[in-house]
């Protein structure tokens, strides 16, 4: 056995991992149980854990883990060898399906101050990504899909914005749903892929309307936490003003900025009610595999 395969070899490892099991959680140990190595090609076997499965490889010990391939559900992989050294890794429960509620509580009796006739929410927009990149922030300027959204509902922007990010390897997939037609009310949206561990975060927002430039929305909200992919989220969902439009009340006419300002919550009207900054709804977040 030459040095190469020999180092091969001893990157096999066991990997713990949590799971669900008939509503119980319990410990998969993911194993790498084979590799053998003929015509420059690795021969990669593992058992246990839970599908979906993601092959990392890596030529030294201080590099960074680079995905092989896409997810899988099989129990094997088939690589090329290059070079004379290779680790590998086998990463268990790398993707996850979910769902996503909005519930609107924003009402008559909630926020009673300036209540609009016609309240409603802009359909939902955003996508999921890692932490190189982010579509909005508190205490930043908007963008200008986020002004679109706050101001006009509009998703078409914002959603030209996270193109790039998808391109360049920093985002994953677009969101892109129904809004909320009359406030109270609800409203759901499945992704339209599985979410994966080098992308886990979401960034999601919809248009309080009528309203010169107010949102509401989260910003790269993490689905994974203590190395597990969250099996059910809920968040409060407070007003945010774009500052992008000067208007003071919801129906007011368009009064632009400028100079532009940045996002904040809101900490006063509309939201204020007795002392008590009231929230517009919530997120459910649920996985559904």
């Amino acid at each position: 056995m030459n040095k190469s395969i020999r180092i091969l070899l001893l990157a096999s490892s066991v990997i713990g991992l949590m799971s669900l099991n008939s509503n119980a959680e319990v410990l998969l140990s993911l194993a790498i149980t084979s590799l053998t190595v003929s015509n420059n090609q690795a021969v990669l076997n593992w058992s246990g854990g839970r599908p979906s499965y993601m092959v990392q490889t890596r030529t030294n010990l201080t590099d960074a883990w680079v995905n092989y391939g896409a997810p899988t559900t099989n129990g094997s992989a088939v690589i090329p060898i290059s070079g004379t050294r290779a680790f590998y890794r086998v990463v268990s429960d790398f993707t996850a399906r979910y769902q996503v509620v909005f519930n609107a509580t924003w009402s008559q009796q909630t926020l009673p101050t300036n209540w609009p006739a016609n309240a409603h929410f802009s359909g939902l927009v955003g996508g999921t990504h890692n932490d190189a990149v982010h579509f909005w922030r508190d205490g930043e300027t908007a963008s200008e899909g986020i002004r679109l959204m706050a101001e006009l509902g509009q998703k078409t922007t914002l959603l030209n914005e996270i193109a790039p990010a998808i391109t360049n390897g920093t985002a994953h997939f677009q969101l892109s749903g129904g809004g909320i037609g009359v406030s109270p009310g609800s409203v759901s949206l499945i992704f339209p892929q599985a979410m994966r561990r080098d992308f886990p975060l979401v960034t999601l927002v919809s248009m309080i309307a009528p309203s010169p430039d107010w949102f509401v929305g989260v910003d790269s909200l993490n689905m994974i936490e203590d190395g597990q992919w969250v099996t059910n989220k809920v968040v409060t969902l407070y007003g945010k003003d774009a500052g992008t439009d000067s208007g003071a009340s919801y129906a007011s006419a368009d009064q632009v900025t400028v100079p532009r300002g940045v996002v904040t919550q809101f900490t006063g009207f509309p939201a204020l009610q007795d002392g008590v900054i009231v929230p517009y709804g919530n997120f459910t977040f649920t996985r559904l595999d």
